[in-house]
């Protein structure tokens, strides 16, 4: 995992975040991620730069999600090459899972490929830069599949590098080991 949000943090069967929260008030928490935000923006000039921004980026982000409590956004890495047509109905109904789960689902695939090609290089290319930009508003990524293709390990590699929760399910949707 990312520098941001290192797998070590969820030794234990819990992240090391929410066992925090779980010691401390309400309060006390919003605090500690104040705290952490101020201390990664007053430093990032002068020691780790873009990877403090992020780790402020991170803190602040789940500022706004315990204060809004509002509901996350997943993106949904799953296939699509191969056997398109079946992959982006598949998509949507992973759409509808996570919206029953709380979410609130972003599928970049079945976006794009109403506009672009995925058999023109350049047009293939173009969408998957655009998915891994909608990554940086995005609270985590859940992968669906038995099979990681190329372009969901790229999509799972940037989720980690900011710090995203990365999730795997099964095709049954049960939570499996990345």
């Amino acid at each position: 995992m990312g520098k941001i949000n290192p797998e070590y943090y969820k030794m234990g069967g819990i992240e090391t975040i929410d066992f925090i929260k779980a010691k401390l008030t309400e309060e006390q928490f919003k605090g500690y991620l104040a705290g952490n935000a101020i201390k990664y923006l007053s430093r990032f000039e002068h020691k780790a730069g873009e990877e403090d921004l992020q780790k402020a980026q991170w803190y602040l982000n789940r500022m706004l999600m315990d204060q809004k409590r509002r509901r996350p956004v997943i993106y949904i890495c799953s296939p699509l090459r191969g056997e398109v047509e079946r992959n982006i109905k598949r998509a949507i109904s992973l759409s509808r899972y996570i919206y029953s789960q709380g979410g609130i689902p972003l599928a970049p695939h079945v976006i794009f490929t109403t506009f672009l090609d995925d058999e023109i290089p350049e047009e293939r290319a173009a969408g998957m830069e655009m998915g891994l930009e909608l990554l940086r508003v995005c609270d985590e990524l859940w992968v669906f599949g038995e099979r990681i293709s190329e372009g969901m390990a790229g999509e799972i590699k940037r989720a980690k590098s900011l710090g995203l929760t990365v999730k795997r399910f099964n095709s049954r949707l049960e939570v499996m080991a990345l």
